[in-house]
């Protein structure tokens, strides 16, 4: 770290070098670089950070999956329906039930197509004027 004397210094041979109307200048804007680093690394640092943090959750998640597993296991082929459960275990037909689909309901059972009424609305001319009806 630099005392008091030294920048005392370097502040002098900047003065020379630069002249007193340069000086504020370049100060101006070595603050302003100094600041934007800062802000850079800050960002930087807290990107690092948060990535850090990521992981080591994803890690405590994976620890936790293999010390907790589950009861329910979703590969097994019986849970996909893959497997066709087997005459015994299947539930039996309904009563009347023959394993053909119901036939179609005669043309005569349907219910006749719902029109709507139709418009009145009034006859207009040329002009676009309402006539009388």
């Amino acid at each position: 770290m630099l005392s008091i004397p030294h920048l005392v210094i370097i502040f002098l041979i900047a003065l020379i070098v630069l002249g007193p109307e340069k000086l504020p200048q370049v100060a101006r804007t070595l603050g302003k670089a100094m600041a934007d680093f800062r802000r850079i690394t800050g960002d930087f640092r807290m990107q690092i950070e948060d990535e850090m943090r990521e992981m080591e959750r994803h890690a405590r998640l994976q620890q936790m999956n293999k010390a907790e597993p589950s009861p329910f296991h979703p590969t097994d082929q019986e849970l996909l329906g893959a497997v066709p459960a087997t005459p015994a275990e299947a539930p039996p037909p309904p009563a009347g039930f023959t394993g053909a689909p119901d036939p179609a309901p005669p043309r005569s059972e349907l219910a006749p197509p719902v029109t709507s009424p139709p418009a009145t609305h009034p006859e207009k001319s040329a002009d676009g004027n309402p006539q009388p009806a």
